[in-house]
């Protein structure tokens, strides 16, 4: 349930014999919810005083009986009471002991005791001619704020219905309002999951790609490593064989065919080169700060436990090489993570620096910690596949791995202060076997196309 509020029964306040019916009201529900005698009795004395206090100068109004949530997910009784019209209307004889003010409202019995006695009291309007609205609430020992709380009002409220049948109206109105709540949650929710199925697809989608350009990438790379040193010498050799000259002719002939096709084959390897380089097309350059801004908008989970962001950025924009929607899904899963370890109601520090050696996403919350295992677990490559069952933190080490990124994690000091997630992006790309391999130096023909990005 996420909801706040359960309305169980609104009664209507017109005349001197509706007041002992709102005490018994609230009386038989503050008993069927196993509240202890004295507290019975305070409510059951406050709805009555209260609902005096509306019929002797306000004319009369309602009073809405409600269930309502309370901290560490218990639940209490709240009692509304709401004036049909401002004090003094009508002629009536009551005009001169209408308050002129606030004070004076507040000094009216019941409302100081009430205040006193009650959690959430809420005085609004009653002066200027405006009619009165207050309501104050009573939580309720041992009553979880669950399902099964629900089932349970629903028979209390079959008990409290009984010889309402003119406030049948003020009570299906109440009802229809809940009801359209509960459609707009239920909708929101869809919408959620709608969103995070989306995100899922894109995901699955963007992850295939990846891995089908990663292998024809590294298959072009490994096929033009391997075939171009032997080419070029057996082109050179030929080569050298027919400017020293002396061969009969038919020799002579099929030395120029080996040299043909030398020059065929080493089209075909920079054509490799060349489709290693068209397949980097799901990658470009992505404005880090903004794609960062964007999911903290879509990170439902630090909204569902009101976790506060703080982004600092040195500057903008701050441009990585990346595949966007994956890089979104990797950042997404570090905020849901920080979110989850953070307590309710905290906040996370997001900051983005750039510097000459790379450009760094730090996440830093305030959990208690990774335990040494993740540590040990996270500081490990990354692996060709995740383990069953597990992502979050292992997929987003996944996803920079493609990226030619690292992921760090470190708890900070003193133990049990939060965990700070760090994302190091290179400068320049490098294609696999490039940096260190001596023959690329030496053949300085090789299309260098895509060797820095």
């Amino acid at each position: 349930m996420t909801k706040e509020h359960h309305h169980l029964l609104t009664l209507l306040i017109e005349k001197g014999g509706d007041i002992p019916r709102v005490r018994d009201k609230v009386k038989l529900a503050a008993r069927a919810f196993g509240c202890p005698r004295l507290q019975v009795t305070r409510l059951a004395t406050a709805a009555s005083e209260s609902a005096r206090l509306l019929q002797g100068i306000y004319h009369g109004g309602k009073m809405r009986l409600s269930l309502v949530r309370v901290e560490h997910n218990g639940a209490g009784l709240e009692l509304l009471f709401r004036s049909r019209m401002a004090c003094g209307r009508r002629g009536s004889p009551a005009a001169s002991s209408c308050p002129v003010n606030r004070k004076q409202l507040l000094a009216m019995a019941p409302l100081p005791v009430l205040a006193s006695l009650f959690e959430g009291f809420v005085l609004e309007g009653g002066t200027g001619g405006a009619p009165v609205t207050f309501r104050y609430r009573s939580p309720v020992a041992g009553l979880a704020w669950n399902d099964a709380m629900l089932r349970r009002a629903r028979e209390i409220r079959k008990e409290l219905f009984v010889d309402t049948e003119e406030s049948y109206l003020e009570n299906l109105r109440a009802k229809h309002d809940e009801v359209l709540e509960l459609l707009r949650e239920k909708t929101e929710q869809n919408r959620i999951l709608d969103q995070a199925n989306n995100e899922l697809l894109q995901l699955s989608n963007d992850l295939e790609e990846l891995a089908r350009e990663r292998t024809i990438i590294e298959m072009s790379l490994k096929v033009a490593d391997s075939i171009r040193n032997p080419t070029t010498v057996i082109g050179g050799l030929a080569r050298q064989l027919v400017r020293k000259g002396g061969l009969p002719g038919p020799v002579k002939e099929k030395i120029r065919q080996i040299m043909t096709q030398a020059d065929q084959i080493e089209t075909i390897v920079k054509q490799f080169h060349q489709m290693a380089a068209e397949r980097r097309s799901l990658f470009g350059r992505v404005d880090l700060v903004q794609l960062v801004r964007e999911c903290l908008q879509n990170c439902h989970a630090l909204a569902r436990k009101a976790v506060t962001p703080i982004l600092e950025a040195e500057r903008e924009p701050v441009v990585v090489l990346a595949n966007r929607h994956v890089l979104k899904v990797a950042i997404l899963n570090a905020l849901r993570h920080a979110a989850k370890a953070s307590p309710e109601g905290g906040e996370i520090r997001v900051r983005i620096t750039a510097t000459r050696s790379g450009t760094e996403l730090a996440i830093t919350d305030q959990g208690r910690g990774l335990d040494d295992d993740t540590l040990a677990e996270l500081a490990q490559p990354a692996g060709g596949v995740l383990p069953a069952g597990r992502s979050g933190l292992l997929l987003v080490r996944q996803i920079l791995a493609e990226h030619q990124a690292v992921l760090e994690a470190e708890n900070l000091e003193p133990p049990g202060h939060g965990t700070r997630l760090i994302m190091r992006f290179p400068v320049f790309w490098r294609e696999h076997g490039k940096k260190n391999n001596p023959r690329n130096r030496k053949n300085h023909d090789i299309d260098q196309q895509g060797e820095d990005l």
